[in-house]
């Protein structure tokens, strides 16, 4: 290959694609995608309960319609109510390990293979996944199966590596059609809306949609949700990368094997941005444990004494939540940016976190867990920032592999939360059912101080050396 046609493959590769009102349909796919699956995640959540309490406890009278565990007329929590918060913990447990191990795994390779054969499939194969695992729920909840069934469909949903592996996607996509500056922050804050509206409209629906239809109906929705979105992607989503041609590699072996060791050179490398990847990947995961952990505990917080709350306030909240940390927050972005830069914001939405996460803890009042989710607002700042601040660092070939290694830790996130919080919460509710939040407090608190590490670290080194740099001059 001559040199002229070297450059005509790299100019092809760095370019940036010609943009037309379909490349920015990874903003609605995302929307939709997360508007079936919390409208699925918040069915299976007030299912799963609802159904143990029936089977170990079917003389026990609770509201079908409602979603609470509570029984009537119940005023402190009982035996029963414990023994059915302890059994679904448990259960939520197995379907974090089932579809989670998988999918970190499915994460490390979709991403990495997404920098050699193009991003669709990127967004193709979780969207398949999800929407086998939603028929399976939703035949399990019709047929009132057993629910260990649901296992298989969250094994399926995990080996096309979930939706974390969708989000994954759209920040790769995102990466290819923006430049490297604050630019693709805001972009990338920008999907984090389209995620937040998603939630906020699914969460706030099917709380009222199980009040007037019970549980079917919402997962037929979300099926059909799934349906479209799918057919988006293949006939209309175009591709940013195109895939690569057999003579760019050497082996399509020794490809693969480059692609996913491009997910770990970032942390392992001898570059001197190493530190940095190092210290964004641990604060990534200190603050996703308990973003993406706490899902399983949340619901059953609610649902139980002394709030006692229906499928409709379960909603409500849900939506509050999301309208303040994906809506609110994420659309402040840039102006936050007018007076800090990234690593301000994440700061920033570290403290919001951890004051958050400690008002919930002491919560007795409907009204006290809307305050701390005002509050808290914040914390899901941090999280795109610290994927904006490694996109930066990131070159363009190397954006699918970084967000690919995001997404599985992301997912390791997810397995690790629900190994965490659930024991604690099923150990601590009869004694102080708010000490898992005080522990994800803490978290959040690790958070902070390694971002503090991030900011100061670089001006003592540069400091540093120009204390070195002043004395090599003076001898």
């Amino acid at each position: 290959m001559t040199e002229n046609d070297n450059q005509s493959v790299h100019a092809k590769r760095t370019a940036q694609p010609t943009r037309s009102w379909r490349n920015y349909l990874s903003g609605p796919i995302l929307f939709l995608h997360m508007f079936a699956f919390v409208m699925s995640l918040t069915t299976s959540g007030l299912y799963v309960p609802f159904y143990i309490s029936a089977t170990l406890f079917p003389h026990r009278k609770v509201s079908v319609s409602t979603g609470s565990i509570c029984a009537v007329n119940e005023s402190v929590a009982s035996p029963e109510t414990e023994t059915i918060q302890k059994k679904a913990t448990e259960f939520n447990i197995y379907v974090s390990l089932v579809s989670g191990i998988p999918a970190v795994i499915a994460s490390v390779f979709l991403g990495a293979f997404s920098d050699r054969f193009g991003r669709l499939f990127l967004f193709l194969a979780p969207s398949i996944g999800q929407i086998i695992s939603k028929l399976i729920l939703l035949f399990i909840v019709y047929y009132r199966i057993d629910i260990n069934f649901i296992l298989i469909g969250s094994a399926v949903e995990g080996s096309t590596g979930g939706f974390l592996a969708l989000l994954m996607a759209a920040f790769s996509y995102i990466a290819d059609i923006t430049e490297n500056n604050k630019q693709r922050s805001v972009a990338i804050a920008f999907l984090e809306i389209a995620v937040g509206l998603g939630l906020v409209l699914g969460r706030f629906s099917t709380g009222y949609f199980i009040k007037a239809t019970n549980f079917v109906w919402p997962q037929v929705a979300a099926c059909c949700i799934y349906t479209v979105v799918i057919m988006i992607i293949v006939f209309v989503l175009p591709e940013t990368r195109k895939p690569k041609t057999p003579t760019e590699t050497l082996s399509k072996k020794m490809s693969c094997v480059r692609h996913v060791e491009k997910i770990f050179s970032f942390y392992v490398s001898k570059s001197a941005e190493r530190w940095k990847y190092n210290i964004c990947i641990l604060i990534f995961f200190a603050t996703g444990i308990t973003a993406v952990g706490r899902s399983g505990v949340d619901i059953l917080y609610q649902i139980s004494q002394p709030f006692c709350w229906n499928s409709v306030k379960v909603g409500w909240l849900g939506a509050v939540i999301g309208l303040f940390q994906n809506v609110i927050c994420m659309g402040m972005i840039k102006v936050f940016h007018l007076c800090l830069n990234d690593e301000g914001v994440s700061i920033l939405g570290s403290i919001s976190g951890i004051s958050g996460f400690m008002i919930t803890a002491f919560a007795s009042t409907d009204v006290m867990l809307y305050i701390a989710a005002v509050v808290g607002g914040g914390a899901v700042l941090t999280l795109p920032m610290i994927r904006a601040i490694m996109s930066r660092m990131t070159s363009p070939d190397k954006q699918g592999a970084l967000f690919g290694g995001i997404a599985a830790i992301e997912t390791a996130c997810y397995i690790v939360g629900s190994l965490i919080f659930n024991p604690i919460y099923s150990h601590t509710v009869s004694i102080f059912r708010g000490y898992v939040y005080v522990v994800m407090a803490g978290m959040v608190f690790i958070s902070l101080i390694l971002l503090l590490v991030l900011v100061l670290a670089p001006r003592r080194l540069s400091s540093t050396y120009k204390i070195n740099d002043h004395t090599v001059i003076k001898d």
